[in-house]
């Protein structure tokens, strides 16, 4: 970075002293982990991107913004999304999620760590900072962003160093994602399995709705301690624009497939993310 976008941010940091700071270049905000949380900034960012997502990001854990990013895709999006090799491959990574949704991962790997974490939304969003995109960063540790907008020459300069990163990286070789197959009527089985991604197969009994959430319970059991699948409200309205009707579920034989948790009040669940994970056997 030259000089003048040096002596430019500089000058930014030190008037962002509030959460919200503006001058004739732009808008600055300021925020912290642990005074409200960033996660829901960059997701909400995100959300409103009707272009392109470019993001360097040295390790990229969670869940949500991983979401986001194919939502954002799913809408007409360009995404590209840059990691450090080191941490692309290891647990909980969202590298091979990402890939298998139709979105660009590429890995650098320069003489040590890729290890930015900034990302240019649009023409004229800017996010840095310390914080990597985990649940850790999110609420565990001491982090901090700032969002620029507008700021034309210190968005050029990232813009300039993504590209670069882009040029030099590699596309990431995501393994194809493996699920434990297992049976709704073999509690055993999985309550061995839970924290792991696996298929289940099964016959839906019912149907539940909740109006107050607009939230739908696929019960594979008439059992309180049985399987269900949650669909909350923002995968609701998936289903309703592919023109899918959820309570056509009911009686139908179907797998399904993601992450299994055990709730401590609601027992063996699957949370879905995309209507793609339930699927009637025929």
């Amino acid at each position: 970075m030259n000089l003048r976008l040096t002596c430019l941010l500089a000058g930014l940091i030190l008037l962002s002293c509030g959460v919200d700071k503006r001058n004739k270049e732009g808008s600055i905000e300021t925020h912290f982990s642990a005074q409200g949380g960033i996660e829901w900034v960059v997701e909400r960012e995100i959300d409103a991107s009707k272009h392109s997502i470019d993001a360097a990001v040295y390790s990229f854990t969670s869940r949500p913004l991983a979401q986001a990013l194919v939502g954002a895709a799913n809408r007409g999006v360009k995404v590209r999304i840059v990691m450090d090799p080191g941490n692309a491959g290891r647990d909980y990574s969202k590298a091979t999620y990402l890939v298998n949704k139709g979105i660009e991962v590429r890995t650098e790997k320069g003489r040590g760590l890729m290890h930015h974490k900034f990302a240019l939304i649009d023409d004229s969003v800017l996010i840095t900072g310390s914080y990597n995109w985990t649940a850790s960063a999110e609420a565990e540790n001491d982090e901090n962003i700032l969002l620029l907008r507008g700021f034309s020459s210190i968005r050029k300069a990232y813009l300039n160093e993504f590209n670069r990163l882009w040029r030099e990286a590699r596309g990431w070789n995501a393994k194809p994602e493996t699920f434990v197959q297992l049976s709704v009527i073999d509690l055993d089985a999985l309550t061995k399995h839970v924290d792991e991604e696996v298929r289940i197969r099964g016959k839906v009994m019912r149907v539940g709705y909740s109006e107050r959430s607009n939230t739908y319970f696929l019960d594979f059991s008439t059992d309180p301690e049985g399987f269900t699948v949650v669909i909350f409200s923002s995968v609701v309205e998936k289903f309703e624009g592919l023109g899918l009707k959820i309570t056509d579920y009911e009686g139908a034989e179907v797998e399904v497939s993601g992450e299994l948790i055990d709730h401590p009040e609601y027992g063996l669940e699957i949370i879905l993310d995309e209507p793609s994970q339930v699927q009637i056997v025929k």
